[in-house]
């Protein structure tokens, strides 16, 4: 019997599968780091000098290697591969703007319902309830006491869950079908809840320059961004245009928009928030399911954060999933409960 079969228990259909990988693992080599010696960094958001320029950098050329050896980390099955390298998926490794009415997916009404704030609440001075607010301070304990509602079973939670799917299934999922061509794709995964990230006014960046292979999500993986807030100049998330182009801009947008983008290989950072408005947003991720390798769900590579750990993307777990029926509804087929490793809430204790 050979290795492939011994490798799935005597399974023939996951003995092809592993044969599968094998050979695409065979046929990759791993690219070499490009050198960032000779790198002028017009893009650092720290001048010569300052306390955070150097780790800045640091994270930045750890980004460079992980961008260059992300086909080595996972060769995918042939059928999946060629899907990555198709027209409809390269659509989606651009940046596309998605539009949606509030009124329609109330969100933000429900996210307010379920922090315990009143419905026309300002999340922009969400920081002035901080205790002794500073924008020398990370305050990472009234961001987790602010967000603690969101780890909590409740039903303003679940109010909240459905009025993200409802929104993932209307405007989000045939947005994507439509980009991999929708006779083809009738099926999408989607984060089971969302991220949501609450940038307030600081003299630091809180989210380091990185592209999300280094946190193993697959190359599948198309992020969405959502702001809650209105999104601009320092306050909001800066991207590239493509991988490696560095000429990196603020994602400016308002409620009723949602981003996508190439995460996955796309650098993205925050910078020092020197407005004086608090960015509330959410971000979670989709993948076709053309794009998705089950054999890629779970892996033990070693890399920054959770990261370093064995860390699994799987259906009913991180991802939910929905399906396109007969009538051209999209309905959540697959309902899925992320590990507490996945966080609830977002906290990054980096600048701790």
């Amino acid at each position: 019997m050979g290795r492939g079969a011994d490798a799935a228990g005597g399974d023939p259909v996951a003995a092809a599968v592993a044969a599968e990988k094998a050979a695409a693992e065979a046929a990759t080599s791993p690219p070499s780091p490009p050198s960032s010696s000779s790198r002028d960094w017009h893009f650092l958001p720290y001048p010569v000098g300052h306390r955070k320029r150097a780790s800045f950098v640091r994270h930045y050329e750890t980004l460079l290697a992980a961008r260059a050896d992300a086909a080595a980390r996972h060769a995918y099955v042939p059928s999946v591969r060629a899907a990555l390298d198709g027209d409809g998926f390269a659509s989606l490794r651009r940046l596309n703007v998605l539009t949606f009415d509030p009124a329609a997916h109330p969100v933000l009404r429900a996210f307010r319902a379920l922090i315990g704030v009143a419905d026309d609440a300002d999340l922009s001075r969400a920081h002035l309830s901080f205790r002794d607010f500073s924008r020398r301070s990370s305050h990472l304990d009234d961001k987790a006491s602010l967000l603690a509602p969101l780890a909590r079973d409740s039903p303003a939670r679940d109010a909240f869950v459905d009025a993200y799917d409802a929104l993932v299934l209307a405007v989000v999922a045939p947005a994507v079908a439509a980009a991999m061509g929708p006779e083809l794709e009738d099926a999408i995964l989607y984060a089971a809840f969302p991220c949501v990230r609450v940038q307030q006014p600081c003299e630091f960046h809180t989210i380091r320059a990185h592209v999300d292979s280094m946190y193993n999500h697959p190359e599948g993986s198309v992020n969405c961004w959502l702001p809650l807030t209105s999104a601009f100049g320092a306050n909001t998330l800066q991207l590239e245009s493509a991988p490696g182009a560095e000429d990196f801009r603020p994602l400016e947008l308002d409620h009723g928009a949602v981003a996508m983008f190439h995460g996955h290989s796309v650098a993205h950072f925050t910078v020092a928030n020197t407005t004086d408005e608090t960015r509330v947003s959410l971000d979670f991720r989709v993948v076709p399911r053309s794009v998705h390798d089950p054999s890629a769900e779970c892996t033990a590579r070693k890399g920054p954060g959770d990261a370093s750990a064995r860390q699994c993307y799987n259906v009913s777990g991180y991802y939910s999933a929905a399906r396109r029926g007969d009538d051209g509804i999209w309905r959540k087929v697959v309902s899925g409960r992320p590990s507490a490793r996945h966080g609830f809430p977002h906290r990054n204790d980096e600048m701790a």
